[in-house]
């Protein structure tokens, strides 16, 4: 069966204050605003949602059946061509991340968290 729908065009990110994660994003992952959306330059665009309600601003989900009993999965993943330089530049930034770990001998990945408390992962991809 043929794909009828294409690719995922954008992602809805709920958020508290959009002014403040805009200008989050912009300082400590470099992201650039065009007024509507973050524009990556490949993958989906992040279209900011303000929220009513703290409750609402979640895109985790625990899990079993990923890294061990009530793993705390994220939705988004990040690729990095150079994930020891992003890792070291996030720390300097003040981003509250986990340590690098090798998963299988063929991947490094850590995760982050944004000010709305998100949590990313960001992987190097296979090596």
């Amino acid at each position: 069966m043929a794909n009828i729908v294409g690719y995922i065009d954008c992602v809805y990110l709920p958020v508290l204050n959009q002014e403040e994660t805009i200008k989050w994003y912009q300082e400590k992952l470099g992201f650039d605003w065009n007024g509507h959306c973050f524009e990556l330059g490949y993958g989906p665009d992040i279209m900011l949602v303000n929220v009513n309600n703290k409750e609402d601003v979640k895109l985790t989900y625990n899990t079993d059946h990923w890294e061990g009993e009530d793993f705390e999965m994220y939705i988004l993943t990040y690729k990095s061509p150079n994930i020891e330089e992003t890792y070291e530049t996030l720390k300097e930034r003040g981003v509250k991340v986990s340590d690098i770990k090798m998963y299988d001998g063929n991947r490094k990945c850590f995760r982050f968290y944004d000010l709305n408390g998100h949590r990313f992962d960001v992987w190097s991809g296979w090596l």
